[in-house]
């Protein structure tokens, strides 16, 4: 035996009897609010009656309409509202409504002004149409740079949030108001968020941003690693708001924080890091961490196909951030911390009752023996899925109710247990 091939065998056996990684829970978190996990952006271009199954697979918690750009080019009319209650009925009983103002104005006579947002307010309330949040404005840190209007500086925005809030305050007194949705959560996007607490700090009730942190072209181990950037910024925000001297006027408030627009890529127009597996897990890890780290709002772009983004293309074929987004339904309760002893495994758990969800992404390109057993749990049952799984169209993997479980590479993993007595 050449001394080459005996030290790939040695090196097999050695593989093959690495002890498998194990996790630890180290105690009940922060209960999981009802519209962090599963809420989605849905716009004109996105029929979901056309998409029945895949939506009401993922059980949206909430939908954001129009969403995106879409909402700075359209008027928001009655006809749109009706539209959007209908999206609400295919979505399923109690998801929750967030209604994006139009604020800037693409054409003369737009309908941009305090009164077109309390006429906006009048139309859902004949419509029947419950909104649990008035957006005001979508990503107004960009007018200047995307759209040349350099009059658009945090003090001007902060003056049409006063104005379109009080407007639709007079209609609907319960109202109540999230904004800036800047574009990003650090750089620029984020000077503009915080000129905005400063000056607006008084009158909004959840903080929101947008997360996308790449263009599609880097790499994927680093691109998926920006998951992690989500928790630095509920933290930096967070820190924020509570800060006499940079929120003189709302400091005092409970403002919550909340994520209206997120994926990894920004570019509609390519399907790599949105329509992959890659882009999949990083929509799964950024959920999750922003369910575990407070968040009161969290709203994937999109719910159906617009470009490279949404869980199924415009023909219905469904995509790996179908079978993610499916696997976090049931991601409820109170989060709990877990740790793992293998880096590559990122674990997320939550205990709802007698039962905890154990999600497990296995960011390494091999698979990885993960040991099943958790102190004062059982496990019943488990399943997984890789990109190729979402390729062949198929069913999850089901997993053996076994002390030791096999991860695949680039995989989402869910795990059931329920509490002994």
């Amino acid at each position: 035996m050449s001394r080459v091939l005996a030290a790939l065998l040695a090196l097999g056996v050695a593989s093959a009897s690495a002890a498998p990684a194990t996790l630890t829970l180290t105690g009940p978190g922060v209960p999981i609010a009802p519209l962090a996990v599963n809420g989605f952006n849905a716009s004109w271009n996105m029929p979901l009656v056309e998409a029945v199954d895949a939506v009401r697979a993922v059980r949206p918690t909430s939908l954001r309409f129009p969403g995106g750009n879409v909402g700075d080019e359209n008027d928001l009319t009655a006809a749109a509202l009706a539209y959007m209650k209908a999206n609400l009925g295919v979505a399923g009983a109690g998801t929750a409504a967030t209604v994006q103002t139009r604020v800037f104005a693409t054409r003369e006579g737009a309908r941009n002004r305090p009164e077109d947002a309390a006429q906006a307010a009048r139309d859902a309330r004949e419509a029947g149409l419950g909104v649990t949040l008035w957006e005001i404005g979508n990503e107004p840190d960009l007018y200047a740079k995307n759209r040349g209007a350099a009059e658009w500086t945090p003090g001007k925005y902060c003056a049409t949030f006063r104005a379109q809030r009080a407007a639709i305050l007079a209609v609907d007194p319960g109202a109540r108001f999230a904004g800036p949705a800047v574009s990003k959560g650090d750089g620029p996007a984020a000077d503009f968020l915080r000129a905005f607490v400063r000056e607006c700090g008084d009158v909004v009730d959840v903080l929101t941003w947008h997360e996308y942190p790449t263009d599609g072209s880097r790499p994927d181990g680093e691109a998926l690693a920006t998951a992690r950037e989500v928790t630095a910024h509920l933290d930096a925000f967070r820190a924020l708001l509570r800060d006499p001297a940079a929120n003189p006027l709302g400091h005092a408030r409970d403002v919550r924080l909340g994520v209206t627009e997120y994926s990894l890529s920004y570019r509609s127009d390519r399907p790599r890091h949105l329509a992959d597996g890659v882009g999949a897990l990083w929509a799964a890890e950024t959920t999750l961490r922003l369910a575990e780290g407070g968040a009161d709002l969290a709203q994937y772009f999109a719910i159906l196909a617009a470009g490279g983004h949404g869980l199924v293309d415009l023909a219905g074929v469904p995509r790996p951030t179908l079978y993610a987004f499916t696997q976090l339904a049931s991601f409820r309760g109170t989060a709990w911390g877990v740790t793992s002893t293998d880096p590559d495994l990122w674990p997320h758990a939550a205990a709802d009752g007698k039962l905890l969800t154990v999600l497990v992404t296995n960011a390494a390109t091999s698979t990885r023996a993960l040991a099943t057993p958790l102190e004062g749990w059982t496990l019943i049952g488990g399943k997984t899925f890789t990109e190729q799984t979402a390729r062949d169209e198929a069913d999850f993997d089901r997993l053996p109710l076994a002390t030791s479980v096999d991860l695949p590479g680039r995989s989402l993993t869910r795990l059931v247990y329920k509490r002994l007595p």
